[in-house]
């Protein structure tokens, strides 16, 4: 990948011409040797700088971390901040609002900062102190930059990455970096190979070339990477589990035949080589010896909800498991060899809820509706996931669209179960769903918010974005009779309303019988990258309806008792009466979990609200992209 071998490079061969055009003797000629450590030396000292370029951006991560840490010390230091402190948080609180805002084409104004300096930096590395004189160099350096961009986006695909330590980013919300550096590598691999086509081309060596066994295996790699682009490209928006299993398989084709590409073990190539795929495979042993671990005398509980929805429980909790963070779940009754992502909502036991698409989600479904309340074999990898700690906050603010409530209720119940009597902190819920019959998937959580010992500091609203059921249509007992039918097909009892949320959850004796609907096929999607398309033109646009006029059916009052309002919530007044009730003195949770459009006015609205002599205000948007 990083170029030829000295006995076949630019000027190679027999009778070829070297790099500058003179006529060249072959391997032999001592000028020749000299030309091609001399490039070699000017491409390494280019990658020292690239690799030194990429520390220092992760250095800025780091110390941006930090500072906020200091910065949320000082905000709740009860001590005056003096001539000094303030003027440096109200610095952090002006980066913060800068950062936070939403670019087009990019999920906030700081991604958009990192993939531009990340890019700047491999056009500085490409082009610097390249002979001009021969295409060949030109394809030397592009081989470089390309081995050594792959190292980096294996360490950005790391799930248990030490970047989740030093700067409070997981793996999930570097896979924006992640995608940038893979597409940036192979369009570096296109160069490269192109470059010294037409190279060989020109030397009239380009079938006894890409005959040499060095070349072929560079060919293999190459339709590999292409295959691995291809699936994240197109797979990826169709049938999820089909393109993890293509990511996966071609990526290991690819980089065992680069491997083979620059097969000499003391070159740099081989060991920029051999050290991405060591970084992959020791994440891999990391995560089958947790999910070993954690299978020890370990089951999970499945129930079908309505809706085709599933909840599992499992029977241990593993290791700094808490609610608000997401776990890879393995389930070989389901599915021996495949793991997925969920998110906890409930800490003790862990539980997890999973909308049924297709794939393994729809086995796990009709798994629990053939044997409801069964016990199976179970095991998961992580936890995963950073957020701050909202125990550091006076006010938390939630917000969630459709399957989003199940990282917001995860990260209320996160407070509630750590508030005690000495806690003065208020919490805001706010939850928008399609439809009335939707709320009841959490029908536990939300009597838990009713109940508690500390409701009185929980406020709950609830949005219905669809026409409520009338209360003509429902039985004197009020309750929903959709929730009490069953159909005899056996496709309707797996079915569920079209791009409807997942992750939500009830409780053990709600009604097991899916909704009997007709939905469009779909392939085997990832189910927390689809969790929020069910009201995503909910709330891309606005109507007369926003203004949340209260549903007064018997049944939202008998069995939710929360405010349940017809209509879109306005996300930007309610953080913004949120925010601007509380005292300056005092530090806002602003937690969000939703489609693009609701994310984006989260965003906009809290990066306003980020001010110098206001409350202390942190932002922090939960959004999957596997």
């Amino acid at each position: 990948m990083a170029g030829p071998s000295p006995s076949t490079a630019t000027g190679g061969g027999h009778g070829g011409t070297a790099a500058g055009g003179q006529a060249s003797h072959g391997p032999s000629n001592p000028a020749y040797y000299a030309m091609f450590a001399a490039r070699q030396k000017v491409s390494e000292q280019a990658m020292r700088y690239y690799a030194a370029g990429i520390c220092g951006l992760i250095a800025v991560f780091v110390l941006f971390h930090w500072t906020r840490l200091l910065v949320v010390k000082l905000e709740r230091s009860k001590k005056p901040l003096g001539m000094f402190g303030r003027p440096f948080v109200a610095t952090s609180r002006l980066t913060r609002n800068l950062l936070v805002r939403k670019v087009p084409g990019f999920s906030s104004a700081g991604h958009a900062i990192l993939v531009i300096v990340y890019l700047a930096l491999n056009l500085m590395a490409m082009f610097i102190h390249v002979e001009t004189n021969s295409l060949s160099n030109f394809a030397a350096r592009f081989g470089w930059m390309a081995l050594v961009n792959l190292a980096f986006l294996v360490f950005l695909a790391l799930k248990n990455t030490p970047l989740a330590f030093l700067t409070a980013y997981s793996y999930e919300r570097l896979n924006c970096l992640h995608q940038i550096a893979g597409y940036t590598m192979f369009t570096q691999m296109v160069l490269h190979g192109a470059m010294y086509t037409a190279f060989f081309n020109s030397q009239g060596r380009l079938l006894t070339k890409y005959a040499e066994p060095g070349e072929i295996a560079a060919i293999v790699a190459g339709f590999a990477f292409l295959s691995v682009v291809f699936a994240a490209v197109i797979l990826r928006r169709f049938w999820y589990e089909l393109f993890y299993v293509t990511h996966i398989t071609c990526w290991i084709v690819g980089i065992v035949a680069t491997g083979f590409h620059q097969p000499e073990f003391t070159k740099p190539a081989y060991i920029i080589t051999l050290l991405a795929a060591l970084m992959w495979v020791a994440d891999r042993i990391i995560r089958m010896s947790r999910v070993l671990y954690n299978s020890v005398n370990n089951e999970a509980t499945l129930y079908p909800l309505p809706n085709g929805g599933t909840k599992v429980v499992l029977k241990k909790v593993p290791a700094r498991a808490e609610p608000g963070k997401h776990c890879f779940i393995w389930l070989p009754a389901i599915r021996k060899l495949e793991t997925h992502p969920f998110t906890i909502h409930r800490g003790s036991p862990v539980e997890f809820t999973v909308k049924a698409q297709n794939g393994f989600t729809r086995d796990l479904h009709n798994y629990a509706v053939a044997n409801p309340g069964v016990s199976v074999k179970a095991s998961v990898d992580g936890p995963y996931g950073t957020f701050p700690d909202p125990m550091e906050f006076d006010k938390i603010v939630l917000i969630a669209g459709g399957g989003g409530a199940t990282f917001t209720f995860g990260l209320a119940v996160n407070v509630l179960e750590r508030m005690t009597e000495e806690t003065h902190k208020n919490i805001v819920f706010i939850w928008a769903v399609q439809k009335h019959e939707n709320l009841s998937w959490f029908k536990e959580q939300l009597d838990l918010l009713r109940t508690h010992a500390h409701s009185t500091k929980v406020n709950v609203t609830l949005y219905v974005t669809r026409s409520p059921i009338s209360t003509s249509d429902l039985p004197s007992d009020g309750q929903n009779p959709l929730l009490q039918s069953r159909s005899s097909s056996s496709d309707n009892e797996v079915a569920s309303p079209p791009r409807s949320p997942i992750d939500t959850d009830t409780e053990k004796n709600e009604p097991r019988i899916p909704v009997p609907t007709h939905r469009r096929p779909l392939g085997d999607r990832d189910p927390e990258k689809e969790m929020h398309e069910a009201i995503e033109t909910h709330v891309e646009h606005q109507s007369s309806r926003s203004s949340g006029k209260e549903i007064v059916t018997s049944a939202s009052a008998h069995r939710f008792e929360h405010p349940i309002k017809e209509g879109r919530p306005d996300a930007a007044s309610l953080i913004r009466d949120a925010v601007n009730s509380t005292p300056a003195n005092q530090r806002v949770l602003v937690a969000a979990c939703g489609p693009h459009g609701l994310m984006r006015v989260v965003r906009d609205t809290t990066a306003r609200l980020i001010q110098g002599d206001g409350p202390g205000v942190e932002l922090h948007c939960e959004q999957f992209g596997w």
